[in-house]
């Protein structure tokens, strides 16, 4: 009988939704993935997006998955490729398949077609073999029915290949490695509905190893699901000291209402503190920074104080009472001088 063992990690590389992972015919990797130096001198299986959405220019994201809003009863189509860097020619089969967001990770459902959204992809070509170090370029077309209802659909595009069987005593072992493209789209009426989080508070920390780590809880507040990364600096430190950029952890999806942490960990050289940090996440073309003071505890395995973030609120709300203040001064001596003049005649 023979077993197949479906290799995957829940994200990798910015263009890959799935990561192959190294099997006897293929290595780890894909387009745009771990610096070529370190990669597997077998040879990789990627895939990539070559365009975005005409109104999505300006939006990194939008190079690396299929994000959109489209209305019921219209398409839209988007070319991607294939990569082998392998010294041999690979067997590939495309194919479309729904996805989730579970444990704040985009991750392939078992069902493949566990949403709509796979019967309203087609691919071009679905087998094909790429030669060896080169790229095929194919299309893909997203059809939405007429009859779609409202709400955002997560699938992705998967190529996918399969190591030759390996037999056993009892039983044979094939070992399939897929990468592939996230689809976000969101169907309804009307514009695409707007995205945005906030930034809560940032916890200092050390890991089990006394690396010193950040943790930021964010939230979504906008009506699409995100992909939060971004970077850290430090300034002001003991001595003067600054460093930095930091990158933040990758791979924290938000669906929309969730909340999650990002975590970024730090160099082990740096003291204690206190320290001024400054944090910029994104997602898209949503961005923000917040800054902060805050001090790492000094034991491995710990949480220090979490930190209260720096923000012009508090200033805005004094300027607004004072105004208030003063609006309600000046009322009261109009007031009072119409008395005195009344009281006057």
């Amino acid at each position: 009988m023979a077993v197949r063992i479906m290799l995957l990690s829940s994200m990798g590389a910015l263009t890959l939704l799935i990561s192959a992972i190294s099997a006897p015919a293929l290595a780890q990797g894909g387009s745009g993935g771990p610096d070529p130096s370190h990669r597997d001198s077998r040879g990789v299986i990627g895939i990539k997006l070559l365009e975005a959405s005409a109104n999505r220019r300006d939006d990194p994201r939008a190079y690396l998955y299929i994000v959109d809003h489209i209305n019921p009863g219209t398409k839209i189509s988007r070319r991607f490729e294939i990569e082998n860097t392998s010294n041999s020619p690979q067997h590939i089969s495309v194919y479309p398949g729904a996805a989730e967001i579970r444990d704040h990770k985009f991750l392939p459902t078992p069902d493949r077609d566990a949403n709509e959204l796979s019967s309203w992809v087609s691919v071009n070509r679905t087998e094909l073999v790429v030669p060896p170090h080169s790229n095929v370029p194919l299309k893909a077309t997203i059809t939405i029915p007429e009859s779609a209802t409202k709400g955002e659909r997560y699938g992705a595009i998967f190529a996918e290949a399969t190591s030759p069987s390996v037999s056993g005593s009892a039983r044979s072992v094939q070992m399939v490695n897929r990468v592939g493209i996230r689809i976000y789209l969101d169907v309804g009426p009307g514009g695409d509905p707007p995205s945005d989080f906030r930034i809560d508070r940032l916890t200092p920390g050390r890991t089990a190893d006394g690396m010193p780590v950040v943790q930021a809880t964010v939230h979504n507040t906008g009506q699409r699901a995100l992909d939060i990364s971004g970077k850290m600096r430090l300034s002001e430190g003991p001595g003067g000291l600054g460093a930095g950029p930091f990158p933040a952890q990758l791979g924290t999806t938000l669906e929309v209402n969730a909340s999650a942490p990002v975590a970024v960990v730090l160099d082990e050289r740096l003291p204690d503190g206190p320290w001024k940090v400054e944090l910029l996440l994104e997602s898209g073309r949503v961005h923000h920074t917040v800054t902060a003071t805050l001090l790492f505890p000094g034991k491995p395995a710990s949480w220090g104080i979490p930190a209260l973030i720096d923000s012009p609120w508090p200033w805005v709300l004094i300027t607004g009472l004072a105004a208030t203040a003063v609006a309600i001064l000046v009322l009261a001596l109009r007031l009072s001088r119409r008395r005195r003049s009344r009281l006057a005649r």
